[in-house]
Order: structure tokens, then sequence, then C-alpha cells
């Protein structure tokens, strides 16, 4: 009988610090992407700190800023994240489910499954620990359900890829493994039965789409699925061995 987890939601300045600079010192590798994604699009209070190619930022500086920015909008974010468990309750059976099906009874890895609310605009996941975090505040409340089922996803996808392929537990294939999972969550989240319990569709990194759409609606199995993937990242993403 596979394990059965219960997601848990927090509030945690600190790990948003941690967020903050795990998202500034990618910057030397993904050209700022993710850094403006997930900060400086919606946080110019940083442009004004951060010059390019300028990583030189304290850790108290921006402590301080999340710090007000917590107080500021501290009767949303106390609202929301109940509001947010309360969805999440109502289909997580559904949900885990679904992924039992999927993953043909895998079992959930051990860890905490903690929720963590974030100012930040993207939603860093921590394998390690299996905790993730969310959107404080969404106009479509109902959407913090997919970025959900996106995460917990991907921790049940790392437990059953890295059992079927021992080889790739190296961390020289970590980007590449990150690849494969993020296609795999895509074409998963657009089938009709998680579309129907989600509502809402998965938004796509724009360098997996001509995969994605290239295997979508093919009505493989998991495995299958995912050693098609593992081809079409080799052939046109990552060069491996």
């Amino acid at each position: 009988m596979p394990k059965i987890i219960k997601l848990k939601f927090k509030i945690s300045q600190s790990k948003d610090l941690s967020s903050f600079f795990s998202f500034l010192f990618e910057r030397q590798y993904d050209n700022g992407r993710n850094f403006n994604w997930a900060v400086l699009k919606y946080h110019p209070f940083f442009k004004n700190i951060l010059k390019e190619n300028d990583f030189k930022i304290s850790k108290k500086q921006v402590s301080e800023y999340i710090k007000y920015y917590y107080k500021q909008h501290d009767e949303e974010i106390k609202s929301n994240i109940e509001s947010f468990s309360q969805s999440w309750k109502k289909i997580e059976d559904d949900f885990l489910g679904l992924t039992a099906k999927l993953f043909s009874g895998q079992s959930w890895s051990n860890g905490k499954y903690i929720a963590y609310l974030t100012i930040w605009r993207m939603y860093p996941r921590f394998l390690d620990d299996k905790t993730f975090q969310i959107p404080y505040s969404s106009q479509k409340k109902k959407n913090i359900n997919l970025v959900i089922a996106h995460e917990l996803l991907h921790f049940m996808f790392y437990a059953y890829f890295l059992k079927k392929y021992p080889k790739y537990r190296s961390h020289k294939y970590d980007f590449f493994v990150w690849h494969v999972s993020e296609i795999f969550n895509s074409i998963i989240l657009r089938q009709p039965e998680w579309k129907k319990l989600l509502k809402h569709n998965n938004l796509d990194y724009p360098e997996h789409t001509e995969i994605i759409n290239k295997l979508d609606n093919k009505n493989l199995s998991t495995l299958d699925l995912i050693n098609k993937i593992i081809i079409e990242v080799k052939e046109s993403l990552v060069n491996i061995d």
C-alpha cells in the first residue's frame, strides 16, 4: 500500500530569504531569466540596488525588505494560507489517486511535505526535505491547486525516475533530469483527467514546447513516455552520455 501524505501549509520569511539568494546565484547560469521572473518584475525595489552583473546585496537589506513586504500584506497572507489549505483538501485524495495510478503504486518518499507561501513569483522546490513554495496571492485562487499539484508531481516523479534510472542520481545529470521532469509534468497535466481536477492549464517553459507538443496525446505508458522524453532531451536540449 503506497504511503499517504497530507500536505501542510506554512509561512516562513526565512524561506523567502534563502530563495532570493538562490535566484540571484542562478543569474550567472541563466542570464538572469529566473531572477527577473521571480523578483525584478514584481519587486522593482531591487532594480535600484542591483546593477547589471552586480551580485552584491546584503542579507540584511533583503531581510528588511521581506519583513516590510510581509507586514504590508499581513492580512492577505494569513487569509490566503487558510483559503489555499481548504481548497487543496477538497481535491487532495483525488490527486493522490491519480498519482498512484500514474506511477503504479510508487510510494511517496519520506519528507516534510510543506507548502510555504512566497512573495516571489517563481516557486522553488526542495527535493531533500520535500518542501516547496507557492504564491502568497493569486487572482484565481483555484490556480494554486495547479501549482501544488505540479510541485508534488515532481517529488513523485523523481522518486520513480531515479529508481528506474539510478545512473542519473549523479549531480552531473541534475539539469538533464530537470528538463525531463518538467516536460513530463507538462504532458501529464494536459491530460483530461488532470485538467478536470485542476481546472487550469500548466505553464510550460518555452524551450520545452516543441517536445511537449510532439509527445502529447500519444497514449503512452508512464515508462514509455519517460523514455521518449529522455531521447528528445538528449537530442535537442542537453548533450550528455
